[in-house]
């Protein structure tokens, strides 16, 4: 009749329910009911507290008071204490892997360090192996190979490891956990830059050592901080790195005040308090660059034999486009397959910040090692194949600046790809901010006409392993590109057009609908008013720039969606379009605005102005916010233009001045 209920024994970690008032105490942080529970029943000061298995002791360190470990301590026997203090939760993690993850305090790994060194062991029958008689227990370590001072690293705590290593007899044993990943790489990975600086002036050879992967800390140093590279520009100052604080404190009246004021908003404002640790980690991970950047010579290693690829032309045939198409499909995946296996420890830290855009680091290496920038790797790659192949303009100025792109433009790597057939590799293209797929699609036309300047001439129609040109591989693998831009511009135009033809109907018809109506001679009442010429002439201009818009979208309609179309016309058409009906949207409120004038009275004139103008101008608005990346692309266009046109001005030749960059020669 019943169903049968079926009960499945599970395993857990239990703990007595009279923890339940420790616990309690714990959360609270009363630690006067934590102390009076284990004055009761010191025995359960060995027994697990909580999930995790750590003990009343571990829990302790918690409090960051030394004393009450102490109190907590004494209140077993002498070879109760020894096991009190070996311990270890469900992580390994004995009392002071656990304490430097809650606390500053060094009196707590003092008291610690004393109690060890006072309590003998007991019998050997008494101990447990996982207690590891003989180990110290700044030596024991966790289920991921850490000590209590590599774990400090880990968790930033920048005090006990200072005091740490002054208590240990070798401190090159905790430099590494079990997973071989160094000291120093935790320290940078978990954003402790202060902790990576200490570790940096303690022993410089970090610098050298490499993690699983083979990778050194200076790839990865500025990845953590990438995203706010741009915003946060701090010159280098003589302050207290490790502290934070000024060497020395403002000295004038006015400076010393705006320092307490900026302290005290930094205390109260979280806003101001993230900015000013954005400002200090900034500052350090800088100057860690700068210790890092001094001991990488890994550049040496370059690729010094005599280029293997020469320049190739295609082999002239009929052209089978979707065979062609699928070849190199096929071939795409072939080297997905080759990216994937090939490791970041193939590349120098110089390749690696140059494909990730770091301009610091790219910067800091070339200034201290000039030659640095004709470094080669095994696959033939210089800076510059990196930088244009990731689409890294910055990194591409700043070898602008240091006029280098006239040699370092030259090389075809081992596949015979040209600087242009690195442009053309789309498994490197990270995306775009652009407002839509046909800004997209320009912004990689850009890029490949802005590369192609710097190709020798005689490398233009250099085909590389597969019998492609740039050109030919450009087009194939920004097929799904073009397709993407093509639906985008169709629809976009399409939908603006509709618009465009509803703004125009209606500012068609408000001419002939005169705001205030006609005397019995067909006269405009309003005809003199200063309100009516500006409803007059905010109407026509409505009219002709929403006719024009519609006239710009029925172009692009009718345009050939071809590849190289996207490159400058079919953008410029949709910015033309979209600029005119946007002011045309304007012009037919500020019309609207006009006709409410004339016709609706208030009282007060000022009332009905400022209504008036406010319910007029909101629909622009939002409609503005809407389309705000638009509005961008629009100023970027504009910007582009002004600089074209300042160029077609001839200057006189004292304000022409010819730019002089640092050079070095190889």
């Amino acid at each position: 009749m019943g169903k049968k209920i079926e009960i499945v024994e599970t395993s857990f970690t239990a703990f007595d329910r009279k923890m339940e008032k420790p616990q309690h105490a714990v959360l609270k942080e009363d630690w006067k009911a934590f102390k009076k529970f284990f004055e009761q029943d010191n025995k359960a000061l060995l027994e697990p507290m909580d999930l995790d298995k750590n003990t009343a002791i571990h829990v302790a360190t918690r409090s960051d008071k030394p004393q009450l470990l102490a109190e907590l301590l004494d209140m077993l026997p002498i070879t109760d204490r020894w096991h009190a203090l070996r311990r270890k939760n469900v992580h390994r993690n004995n009392v002071l892997h656990h304490a430097v993850n809650f606390t500053d305090n060094v009196g707590i790994l003092d008291m610690i360090l004393k109690y060890e060194n006072e309590v003998p062991p007991p019998p050997g029958d008494q101990i447990d192996e996982s207690e590891e008689n003989g180990t110290p227990l700044l030596e024991m370590k966790n289920d991921l190979g850490e000590t209590p001072l590599y774990r400090a690293a880990n968790a930033g705590n920048l005090k006990m490891l200072q005091h740490m290593a002054k208590c240990v007899e070798d401190i090159q044993v905790h430099f590494v956990r079990g997973d071989k990943l160094p000291i120093l790489h935790i320290a940078i990975v978990g954003r402790h830059l202060d902790v990576a600086v200490w570790l940096m002036k303690v022993d410089e050879r970090l610098a050298d050592a490499k993690d699983q992967r083979g990778l050194t800390v200076l790839p990865d140093e500025y990845y953590e901080f990438e995203d706010y590279a741009e915003s946060v520009r701090v010159i280098r100052s003589e302050s207290d790195l490790e502290s934070g604080k000024d060497k020395k404190l403002p000295t004038s009246g006015f400076s010393r005040i705006n320092h307490a004021v900026w302290k005290r908003l930094a205390k109260e404002w979280d806003a101001v308090d993230r900015l000013w640790q954005l400002k200090r980690q900034h500052k350090l991970a800088e100057y860690l660059a700068d210790l890092l950047v001094q001991k990488d010579y890994s550049w040496h290693k370059t690729c010094n034999e005599k280029q293997r690829t020469v320049s190739v032309l295609p082999i002239i045939k009929p052209i089978n486009v979707t065979a062609r198409t699928k070849r190199v499909n096929e071939l795409k995946e072939t080297q997905s397959t080759q990216q994937s296996r090939r490791t970041y420890s193939d590349y120098t830290p110089l390749l690696l910040a140059a494909e990730a855009g770091i301009v610091e680091i790219v910067e800091k290496i070339i200034n201290m090692f000039p030659e640095a920038i004709n470094h080669v790797s095994e696959d033939e790659l210089n800076i510059l194949h990196v930088a244009v192949r990731n689409r890294q303009l910055k990194i591409f100025k700043l070898i602008r600046k240091y006029g280098a792109l006239r040699w370092l433009g030259d090389r075809i790597s081992n596949k015979g790809r040209t600087l242009l057939h690195q442009v053309a590799r789309m498994e490197y293209y990270k995306g775009s901010d652009q407002a839509g797929y046909a800004y997209e699609l320009q912004d990689e036309l850009r890029w490949f006409e802005r590369v192609k300047k710097l190709i020798p001439a005689h490398l233009m129609m250099h085909c590389n392993e597969d019998n492609l040109t740039a050109k030919e591989q450009f087009e194939i693998e920004h097929a799904d590109m073009l397709k993407d831009a093509q639906d985008w511009i169709k629809e976009t135009a399409q939908s603006c057009s509709a618009v465009a033809v509803l703004v125009a109907t209606v500012v068609f018809a408000a001419a002939y609908t005169i705001p205030g109506g006609t005397d019995a001679r067909g006269i405009p009442i309003f005809l003199h008013s200063p309100v009516f010429l500006f409803f007059t002439i905010m109407d026509v201009v409505a009219l002709a720039s929403s006719l024009a818009s519609v006239v710009m979208f029925l172009s692009i309609l009718t345009s050939p969606f071809e590849m190289w179309e996207f490159y400058k016309s079919l953008p410029r058409k949709l910015t033309l379009g979209f600029t005119l009906l946007f002011f045309s949207l304007t012009t037919t409120m500020l019309s609207f605005s006009a006709t409410i004038l004339l016709t609706i009275r208030l009282e007060s004139d000022k009332w009905s102005s400022s209504l008036i103008y406010s319910a007029a101008f909101f629909p622009v608005s939002i409609f503005g916010l809407l389309q705000f990346p638009f509005y961008i692309a629009i100023k970027d266009k504009l910007m582009l233009f002004l600089k074209k046109f300042k160029k077609m001005i001839p200057r006189s030749g004292a304000k022409a001045k010819k730019r002089k960059y640092r050079v070095f020669e190889r």
